[in-house]
C-alpha cells in the first residue's frame, strides 16, 4: 500500500506529580484502555514475552542493588530479584509439559539494550531509568498476564498467569508510587528560586532508547508470524497524556482506496529493531526484509537515511528512533479484513 500518512507525536509517559508522603496507598494502576488483552497470544508467545521479562527484571534489579543508593528502589529491586527468580521457576515447570516449548536463556535485543544503558548509566541517572524502565515493563507484564489468564489456550500455563498476575500488579502499584514520589522531587527542586506555583519542563536533548519517532511508525509494514504481509500502520493513536493507545492498520484495498481500517491496541504488537537476514541462496529476502551484504558487514555505518547494506542496519536500527517491522501474532489479512473498523468520525 502507498498511502503515506505524516504524523509527529511524541510518545512519553505521562508525567503525574504526586505528593511524596501518602496517607492513604493508591489503588493498583490498570493497564490503558485497550491493552488490557492482548489479542490471540499463543502459549508459544506467553512463553516467550514472560520469560524474557522476567530476565530482564532479574538482571536489571541486581544492577539497582549495586548501584542505586536508594533505598527505596533498592527494597523493591530486593523483591524483584525475589518474586521474578520464584516466577520464572514457575514458568518453567508450567511450560514443560509442552515437549515442543524452548524457554529462552538470554535477552532479546531490545531488552539487552535496555539493560545496556543502565550498566552505562550512574547515580540519579541510573535510578531514573531504572524505575521508569520497571514502571513500563511492569504496566506490559499486567497486560500480558491478565490477558492470558482470561484467554490462554494452555490450561498450565494460564493457571500460572492467574496466580502470578495479582503479584504483578503488586509489583506496578509499588513501582509507581516510587516513580511519583521521585517526579514530585524532580519538580520540587525545578521550582527552587522560581515563582511559586511554577515549574519549568524537562527538556530532551538526545534520543533514548524507550523513545520511539511516530512518525517512523507510520507507513511501517505488518506482518504475521508467518512472514505475511498483513497491512501497514496508518496512524498512531495516543491519549491525552501522550501515552501510545493503539496503532490503526490498514488492510486490504489499492493505493489508499478501499482500505479496512483496523485499530490493534499497542501492545498486542511485537516491533522487531532489526532487519531478518536474507534467505541464503541469493533469493530476495523475505518481504519487508532487508537484503544483508555480507561483504560489507564491517563498512561504517552511514547516517540515517542514507544507503546502507541489511548488516549494517540491522547493528543500528535500535538506535535511530524506530523499529524496523511489526508483528501482530496469531492473525490473517483475513482476519483483519472481518475485524471490526475502525471509523475517523468527522475529520478523518
Amino acid at each position: 500500500m502507498l498511502k503515506t500518512h505524516l504524523a509527529a507525536c511524541l510518545i512519553v509517559t505521562a508525567v503525574v506529580a504526586a505528593p511524596a508522603m501518602a496517607q492513604t496507598p493508591p489503588p493498583a494502576p490498570s493497564p490503558p484502555a485497550g491493552a488490557r488483552a492482548p489479542a490471540n497470544v499463543g502459549a508459544a508467545e506467553f512463553v516467550n514475552q514472560a520469560a524474557t521479562s522476567g530476565m530482564f527484571e532479574i538482571h536489571s534489579s541486581e544492577l539497582a542493588l549495586d548501584k542505586s543508593r536508594d533505598d527505596r528502589v533498592r527494597e523493591f529491586a530486593q523483591h524483584m530479584v525475589k518474586d521474578h527468580t520464584e516466577a520464572s521457576q514457575k514458568l518453567k515447570a508450567a511450560a514443560g509439559s509442552m515437549t515442543s516449548m524452548t524457554m529462552p536463556t538470554t535477552l532479546d535485543p531490545e531488552h539487552a539494550k535496555m539493560l545496556q544503558q543502565l550498566q552505562q548509566a550512574s547515580g540519579n541517572d541510573f535510578t531514573r531509568n531504572y524505575v521508569q524502565m520497571q514502571f513500563e515493563g511492569h504496566q506490559k507484564a499486567v497486560s500480558l498476564f491478565d490477558g492470558y489468564a482470561q484467554s490462554g489456550d494452555n490450561p498450565q500455563l494460564k493457571q500460572f498467569a492467574q496466580e502470578t498476575a495479582p503479584t504483578l500488579r503488586n509489583h506496578l502499584q509499588q513501582i509507581t508510587q516510587i516513580r511519583q514520589s521521585m517526579l514530585g522531587t524532580d519538580r520540587t527542586a525545578q521550582n527552587q528560586g522560581g515563582s511559586p506555583g511554577t515549574s519549568s519542563p524537562s527538556y530532551i536533548t538526545q534520543p533514548r532508547l524507550d523513545l520511539w519517532r511516530a512518525s517512523k511508525l507510520t507507513g511501517l509494514n505488518v506482518y504475521n508470524e508467518n512472514d505475511e504481509k498483513i497491512g501497514d500502520i496508518n496512524e498512531v493513536l495516543v491519549d491525552r497524556n501522550g501515552k501510545a493507545e493503539a496503532v490503526v492498520i490498514g488492510v486490504g484495498g489499492f493505493l489508499g482506496l478501499g482500505e479496512h481500517d483496523v485499530a490493534v491496541p499497542f501492545s498486542a504488537l511485537r516491533w522487531e529493531m532489526t532487519a531478518r537476514p536474507a534467505v541464503a541462496g541469493g533469493n530476495a529476502p523475505a518481504p519487508g526484509t532487508a537484503r544483508t551484504d555480507t561483504s560489507m558487514a564491517s563498512s561504517p555505518s552511514p547516517g540515517a537515511g542514507a544507503s546502507t547494506t541489511g548488516s549494517t542496519r540491522a547493528a543500528n536500527n535500535d538506535t535511530r528512533g524506530y523499529p524496523e517491522r511489526v508483528i501482530l501474532p496469531n492473525a490473517s489479512k483475513d482476519q483483519l479484513k472481518n475485524a471490526p473498523q475502525f471509523r475517523y468520525g468527522g475529520n478523518p
